[in-house]
């Protein structure tokens, strides 16, 4: 498959899956505000789950209804807009260094992954996959000057580059620190940084669509 198809492959895949995200997010709300009107109506419903012994009824569940949403629908699904993106990133990445592998013509291989590969592109692929995977543990904007240096895209923006830094700092305070806010994710965030050390992550709903500059 040409390289243009497998980008234009790879790009239409994250589009489809951001998609899906935003979708589940909407809908889920839509079907939380249909019981809320079906309660309204006199609709009543109860359940003991087996799992924890915990009892609730109707009402109960339209009390829990808003903490659900902020608490695990947003949390969930802006987790999953970010790493749609770095999926994105990386392996459109990946495609265009395979094809074009000079950038690391000077890297050092060991011989046993040499002898192991069963192809020349092997080769190839394993030292790309190497190198882009020390990456990912690099500030975002390496990534973008990466990328830039690659594809000579000179985009995105300074702005919107810190704004990105930014969402994937709260991503990552929210996968790893259980969104109290601490002295990497300040780093990470830089000129964007909304919160202080100590404080609690929050996703309203003025913040949550930030997932859309990712699309």
């Amino acid at each position: 498959m040409p390289v243009t198809d497998d980008l234009r492959a790879i790009a239409e895949r994250a589009d489809r899956d951001l998609n899906a995200v935003h979708d589940f997010f909407e809908h889920s709300k839509l079907v939380w505000r249909s019981f809320e009107i079906l309660v309204d109506q006199g609709h009543r419903v109860s359940n003991e789950s087996k799992a924890t012994g915990t009892r609730v009824d109707q009402d109960g569940l339209v009390r829990l209804a808003p903490v659900y949403a902020r608490d695990y629908l947003a949390n969930f699904t802006f987790r999953q807009f970010v790493s749609v993106f770095e999926v994105f990133l990386f392996e459109l990445l990946h495609r265009v260094l395979v094809n074009n592998p000079w950038p690391f013509s000077e890297k050092q291989l060991n011989f046993g992954s040499v002898i192991r590969a069963a192809t020349r592109d092997e080769v190839i692929s394993g030292v790309v996959l190497k190198q882009l995977n020390e990456l990912k543990y690099e500030p975002m904007r390496e990534w973008f000057v990466a990328m830039n240096r690659a594809l000579k895209l000179d985009c995105p923006g300074e702005d919107e580059v810190d704004t990105l830094a930014e969402i994937k700092a709260t991503r990552d305070i929210l996968e790893h620190n259980a969104g109290v806010v601490n002295e990497t994710c300040r780093r990470k965030a830089a000129k964007k940084a909304r919160y202080e050390v100590g404080q609690q992550v929050e996703l309203d709903d003025a913040y949550h669509p930030a997932g859309r500059i990712v699309k």
